[in-house]
């Protein structure tokens, strides 16, 4: 989300943005604030944007880079891993920067934490602890192993699950725990993993929309006996569709590799199909784009964070809006997504709705309102098909079923409690590879909307 003018000038306070947020410092003017005319009207109301031109870009980023490195695996005639090598190069090179052991590249996200759990001996009757708030293939992996999904509800200041409710859930028949770092921001990973070291259940992290987020130093992903990262295309980095599983523990990683490969020993310590398995192989072509992107993905990420925190630090001077919730003070967030708490108290009541409406009109692509979920997975029509099924029927008895069904009440995740937040959010994983100007453009966007405040809230 691009601006001609200063930092210095965004600091510049004026009466009339004190008086619009009660009286608080830190409301800023810019150079609109001395324009006349439409430059200080806001464009929803016919005045000029701060902003015309389009942040958009096509993705994902390539060029003749990626061109020559499938170009080469083409060449090759070495398109399966199996006589390639570049996917088992790039194994070996991401383990080492992400800090684990081993890597097992797969050909999604989802398949590599169906590997995941399948390997850690999930199966029918089993429980998995997970959050409704996550994309169905978190689920889907689960179900399919006849499994139940045990649905934790959502802490309501980030929509992450809410590990102080987790210790609650734990059955006997609890066999894993699957926690989801959702959009580039860590869930409370520290906390679920004492809870989950306290009564020996396996976590494995559904890191997917999350790849280089940290918490105290550490990568998420490579807190639980496993993590997955995916690298479908609209991710941070990517290869169109390919996962990876991240782990330390030997044995497991090595169930695992062979899982994604039909049963194959990764060691070839014995011969044949020792192991459980499907073909979940990623190619030599997906791993030879992946290899080009990690470069890409290493540069744009540190974009990301420069201009990410600079935003960030400069949007949360402004009275009524703040930081969303970090579960630990180094707390390193992607930037893929991005969220800021809106306090509509703060803005003569205009709601966070009708803010990112006006800011949208300036030309910077935000949505807002209330942090509600809207369903979730635990509301969505497979999770009756699986529990009506014949398999499920054979597994778990009338009376077990009954009793999940009526645990799928989540007052947070279904809004049914007054604990609701407003906030403001952008997809950001584009618009934050922008320049300097391109972030001074969001920070003045806003700071035209607060000076009109006032007339927004009469509108």
């Amino acid at each position: 989300m691009k601006t001609s003018y200063s930092r210095r000038s965004f600091l510049k306070k004026t009466s009339a943005a004190l008086a619009i947020t009660g009286g608080t410092t830190g409301a800023v003017c810019t150079m609109y604030a001395q324009a006349t005319g439409s430059a200080n009207v806001l464009a929803l109301f016919g005045g000029t944007p701060v902003r015309t031109k389009s942040f958009s870009t096509n993705w994902p980023i390539f060029d003749q880079h990626e061109e020559k490195a499938l170009l080469q695996a083409l060449r090759s005639r070495n398109w399966c891993c199996l006589r390639g090598n570049v996917v088992y190069d790039f194994e070996k090179n991401f383990a080492r920067d992400m800090g684990v052991q081993q890597c097992v590249l797969s050909n999604g996200g989802t398949t590599a934490l169906g590997a995941s759990l399948q390997c850690l001996g999930v199966g029918a009757g089993d429980e998995v602890i997970t959050s409704p708030h996550t994309f169905i293939a978190t689920i889907n992996v689960i179900t399919n192993l006849h499994a139940l999904p045990v649905f934790v509800d959502i802490d309501p200041d980030t929509g992450s699950i809410d590990a102080g409710l987790i210790e609650a859930a734990i059955t006997e028949n609890t066999k894993a725990i699957v926690p989801v770092h959702l959009g580039g921001f860590p869930a409370d990973i520290q906390r679920i993993m004492s809870i989950a070291k306290k009564h020996d259940i396996p976590v494995v992290e559904d890191a997917c929309q999350s790849v280089y987020a940290e918490v105290d130093s550490q990568k998420v992903g490579t807190f639980g006996a496993t993590g997955c990262i995916s690298f479908q295309e609209w991710k941070t980095l990517v290869s169109g569709e390919g996962g990876a599983i991240l782990g330390n523990d030997q044995e497991l990683m090595r169930h695992c590799a062979g899982f994604v490969n039909n049963g194959r020993d990764p060691e070839r310590k014995k011969s044949g199909y020792p192991f459980p398995g499907s073909n979940h192989r990623m190619t030599e072509f997906q791993a030879a784009v992946l290899t080009e992107q990690y470069k890409r993905f290493k540069e744009q990420d540190q974009i990301r964070q420069k201009n990410g925190r600079y935003v960030e630090e400069q949007l949360t001077q402004i009275p009524g809006l703040r930081s969303r919730k970090r579960y630990s003070p180094n707390t390193r967030i992607t930037y893929f997504y991005f969220e800021l708490d809106y306090d509509h108290t703060r803005f003569a009541g205009v709601s966070a709705s009708d803010f990112a409406k006006a800011v949208r009109a300036e030309g910077i692509p935000i949505s807002g309102g209330t942090r509600q979920y809207h369903g979730g997975c635990h509301r969505e029509g497979m999770l009756e098909e699986h529990l009506r099924s014949r398999g499920f029927e054979r597994v778990f008895s009338k009376a077990r079923l009954d009793h999940y069904r009526a645990s799928l009440r989540l007052p947070i995740m279904d809004g049914l409690t007054e604990n609701k937040r407003e906030m403001i959010s952008a997809d950001t994983k584009i618009a934050f590879l922008g320049s300097k100007r391109d972030m001074d453009d969001i920070i003045e966007a806003f700071h035209k909307v607060v000076r009109n405040i006032g007339k927004l809230a009469k509108a």
